[in-house]
């Protein structure tokens, strides 16, 4: 049992989302392409919820978005419960938020949360990460439980340290599209710069897939900012 250390997902939402109304009113909200549109409670239209939630999730503020992070949406809430989730609106979504999950997801291959990434850096200077996998990987087991996502996840001790490959090759690449983990990459200069190990691995760097096509994501009108992974 690996808490928060490991993760994989496909696009098929749990089937505690399925059948219980609250989460599947929740699969419903992120799948509008309109703040205010309401989506009929399709199979593709679940899916396409499950798949912005998990982008969310792991980056914050995926590529595939343009999000106002300033006092825009707190003067827009919408009081109706079935159009704003306790007032808020869901983020506007690009339609290549299909392709930013299946870089993530790579039909359920394990991954790391991006975030832990970061936090793994810690271990790499002194070795101590990959002592750690090396340690997993002598024991004999057939099957991974997550805290996160798809469990259990049917996997040896080979596929379990594939996703830990960045600390032996040396460098911070994942297997995301670029404009994911732009922000999260940011970050690590500015406000996460105090918590965040230093190391020799560089930042977190992924493919350009062309997520926004060059328009900033992140939007704050109140306090003049405009930010885009370029």
């Amino acid at each position: 049992m690996l808490c928060d250390a490991l993760l994989a997902v496909t696009e098929e939402p749990p089937e505690i989302l399925t059948s219980e109304p609250e989460y599947t009113k929740a699969l419903l909200f992120h799948a509008r392409d309109d703040p205010l549109e309401l989506v009929e409670d399709t199979p593709d239209n679940r899916r396409k919820g499950w798949r912005r939630i998990v982008l969310l999730f792991n980056f914050f503020i995926p590529g595939a978005t343009q999000a106002d992070i300033g006092l825009g949406p707190l003067r827009r809430l919408e009081p109706r419960y079935a159009l704003g989730w306790g007032g808020w609106q869901p983020f506007r979504w690009r339609a290549s938020e299909r392709e930013s999950f299946e870089a993530y997801s790579a039909g359920g291959r394990p991954t790391l949360l991006p975030i832990i990434q970061i936090i793994l850096n810690r271990g790499v200077a002194d070795g101590s990460l990959r002592q750690w996998v090396a340690r997993v990987m002598e024991w004999k087991f057939e099957r991974v439980v997550p805290a996160h996502l798809d469990a259990p996840l049917a996997m040896g001790p080979k596929e379990f340290g594939q996703p830990f490959d960045f600390a032996r090759e040396g460098g911070n690449v994942v297997r995301f599209c670029d404009e994911d983990v732009a922000l999260l990459r940011e970050a690590e200069k500015g406000p996460l710069a105090f918590s965040v190990g230093k190391t020799t691995l560089g930042p977190l760097t992924g493919a350009p897939c062309s997520l926004g096509d060059g328009e900033p994501r992140v939007v704050s009108r109140e306090l003049g900012l405009r930010w885009s992974p370029k």
